[in-house]
């Protein structure tokens, strides 16, 4: 956080001057990623003996034999690929707080993963793993400042995710990797930070009610003047916008009182936190209903005027409620967060461009595997950085100061461009996390791209999608939207004849066996509205972080899908 003088006398610079700042203050930090991209192997191969050489004392590093390893070479020779199933003994043993397992001394916290793919994983997160995570973000924010260099001037509106889920047998917490991230590394509390720029306390991000959380962060929110607005997936920051709709005449009210409902509700000492930061806002109070008078909703950019942009992942399932946020944020772009996880960052986008990003070199040691290879169990052979060819998709392996060494994270991402000598990669999905009744393999980003197409050809307004399978003779694809308004059934069909045929195109496997009425036409079902609100309400209160949470695109058990409340089902030809 920079010094409130320094803040004071750049708010009034204009964004050239802005611009130039950011420049200067990762100045370092931006020289080094340009040498790194320019050689990629010697950066990686320095890092990766640092790592090796730290931690060879480690019961994983003697028998790994890495007081034996000198290269990448010799490393992979020693080490083979892992996923975390197989790490997970030995993250047994330090949760219990047996010191030098996987690294040297003991971790002072655990990043628990959000549990979207089974059960919750426990990263061990130690200092140089959070200096291996933090430098390739410097020169990320270096370019949301060169994109959006007015941010400095106003508040920056977030979802985080502040909780200590729990303490191990030893005492060491775990939560949010996000935690790790706002606490000190000797902070043995794991203290609730809060930043200059956060329009609303991170201590309210703990309130387990999501609903007074949401209407307490835009009550703060809308007395202030916002320059950024940022939620890891795009689909939160929808919803943010549909509760300021929602709520708009209540939230005038509180703007014009100075107020906020429910206050009083509030456990303390948030109360009277909230209490003090509370102020009347009667001109936000006029913009927000103007903005609803004049459209019959609330456009976010009426109400915060000086917005200059978004930041929001951009790949994988992404692209469908980016579209929607046009609706809300109009005229704003969108800059990705990058490729990140739990376990590490792994990409910088440069631009506002697409969700492209360079490969983070300068951060963890990266290896990628041709996804073929990787889906059949063989993880050789394994290239750098360097050696990706455009257009050609991969398996990401990582090592890092975690203690996960050639950890198979199972994401698969298509190099896409190169800057330097270093390949640009985009996210693409899960490996192997695909539904599949003949072979067709079809993976999320072909059912995203799929049903946005379908969405820009029919002009259905949708809140959210899942594609489920259901056996029988034929087997079918069964497609479950939940429509924004009531749609006649003729439409639905147009919708559900259109999903399918760009479902067709974008896996040439699906289409062959449609073709070859192997599988038949897909159903279509509709779901109750706030079905997947209430979705994310289970899974926000069975413990997952708030900002990591997005609709399931790929459902392997029909029975969820009903689970959801349907109320409609369209029936296609067998």
């Amino acid at each position: 956080m920079l010094p409130s003088f320094l803040l004071r006398f750049l708010h009034r610079r204009n964004d050239e001057t802005l611009a130039l700042f950011a420049r200067l203050l990762f100045s370092r930090s931006w020289r080094k990623f340009h040498e790194a991209v320019h050689d990629v192997r010697g950066v990686q191969e320095k890092r990766l003996l640092e790592i090796v050489r730290r931690n060879q004392n480690t019961d994983f590093g003697r028998r790994h034999h890495f007081s034996e390893i000198r290269d990448f070479e010799s490393f992979r020779r020693n080490v083979p690929v892992r996923g975390y199933d197989e790490f997970d003994p030995f993250i047994q043993r330090m949760l219990a707080g047996e010191a030098d397992v996987l690294v040297a001394g003991r971790p002072f916290f655990y990043a628990q993963t959000s549990g979207t793919t089974g059960a919750a994983k426990y990263i061990p997160v130690t200092r140089e793993y959070l200096k291996e995570y933090r430098n390739p973000r410097r020169i990320w924010m270096r370019q949301v400042m060169q994109s959006f260099p007015g941010l400095l001037k106003g508040k920056i509106l977030g979802m985080h995710s502040p909780k200590i889920e729990g303490r191990t047998k030893a005492g060491v917490p775990y939560g949010s990797i996000t935690v790790a991230f706002s606490g000190s590394p000797d902070d043995t509390k794991m203290k609730v930070r809060d930043l200059g720029y956060d329009p609303a306390p991170r201590r309210l991000f703990l309130l387990s009610d999501f609903e007074r959380r949401y209407y307490a962060v835009l009550r703060l929110a809308a007395q202030e003047s916002l320059s950024l607005v940022g939620t890891i997936n795009p689909s939160t920051m929808v919803l943010l916008a549909k509760k300021l709709d929602a709520h708009a005449e209540a939230l005038a009210e509180d703007l014009e009182s100075g107020q906020m409902r429910g206050l009083e509700t509030l456990p303390e000492p948030l109360q009277s936190e909230l209490r003090l930061r509370l102020r009347p806002a009667p001109e936000a109070a006029a913009r927000l209903r103007a903005s609803k008078a004049r459209h019959g909703r609330v456009v976010a950019t009426e109400l915060w005027p000086e917005l200059r942009g978004l930041l929001a992942w951009k790949g994988g399932s992404a692209p469908f409620y980016l579209r929607q946020l046009g609706d809300w944020f109009p005229g704003l772009a969108v800059m990705d967060y990058g490729y990140l996880a739990t376990e590490g960052g792994f990409s910088i986008p440069l631009s506002t461009d697409g969700s492209r990003g360079v490969a983070a070199v300068t951060g963890h040691v990266l290896e990628f595997v041709p996804e073929e290879a990787a889906e059949q169990g063989t993880f050789e052979p394994a290239f750098l950085a360097d050696e990706l060819e455009i257009g050609a998709t991969y398996r990401v392996i990582i090592t890092g100061s975690h203690g996960l060494y050639r950890y198979d994270i199972n994401d698969v991402v298509r190099c896409v461009g190169r800057y330097g000598n270093c390949a640009e990669i985009e996210f693409l999905h899960k490996g192997g996390n695909m539904l599949s009744i003949t072979g067709e393999k079809v993976g999320e980003s072909h059912v995203v791209n799929a049903f946005d197409r379908a969405v820009q050809s029919t002009g259905l307004s949708l809140v959210g999608f899942s594609v489920s399978l259901e056996l029988g003779d034929p087997p079918r694809y069964l497609f479950a939207v939940e429509p924004r308004e009531e749609i006649p059934k003729n439409a639905l069909d147009r919708f559900r004849i259109a999903a399918d045929l760009a479902l067709q195109e974008a896996n040439m496997e699906y289409g062959a066996k449609r073709s070859s009425k192997r599988l038949g036409a897909p159903a279509l079902v509709v779901l109750k509205s706030g079905a997947y609100d209430e979705e994310r309400m289970r899974r926000v209160a069975a413990g997952a972080p708030d900002s990591h949470v997005k609709p399931p695109h790929l459902v392997r058990d029909p029975a969820r899908i009903e689970a959801f409340g349907i109320l409609d089902r369209i029936e296609g030809e067998s």
